[in-house]
């Protein structure tokens, strides 16, 4: 990502195995009048949405040099995405998650940039 331009940031990702593109995930980092606030949403190969109604909005909450919290308000969904910066050209997103059974989960990926 790059410095914001208009006041929005925008990036995405693909989770692939060794034969396949598993998902696409496509966010934009904002600025709104109520503060900054991080958007984003999962599609398949072929762009069909996951998230059955709209993208998720998460709102910055604590920031300091190198990790950013954002938290979502809405029941039943995500709860935070934390990103962390691990140096050149690496982050970690950590998300605390409530399953469909009900059960709080976590998920925890580690990128790096390719160039």
């Amino acid at each position: 990502m790059d410095v914001p331009k208009n006041g929005t940031m925008q990036g995405f990702f693909r989770l692939t195995d060794s034969e396949n593109t598993i998902v696409i995930e496509l966010f934009t980092i904002r600025e709104t009048p109520e503060g900054i606030a991080f958007y984003f949403r999962h599609f398949s190969p072929e762009l069909k949405p996951w998230e059955e109604k709209e993208a998720y909005h998460l709102n910055l909450t604590k920031w300091d040099a190198n990790t950013f919290r954002f938290d979502n308000p809405v029941v039943n969904q995500l709860k935070d995405a934390i990103l962390t910066h691990n140096g050149d050209d690496t982050y970690t997103s950590h998300g605390d998650v409530t399953g469909a059974d009900g059960k709080p989960a976590v998920i925890e990926v580690t990128y790096r940039r390719v160039k």
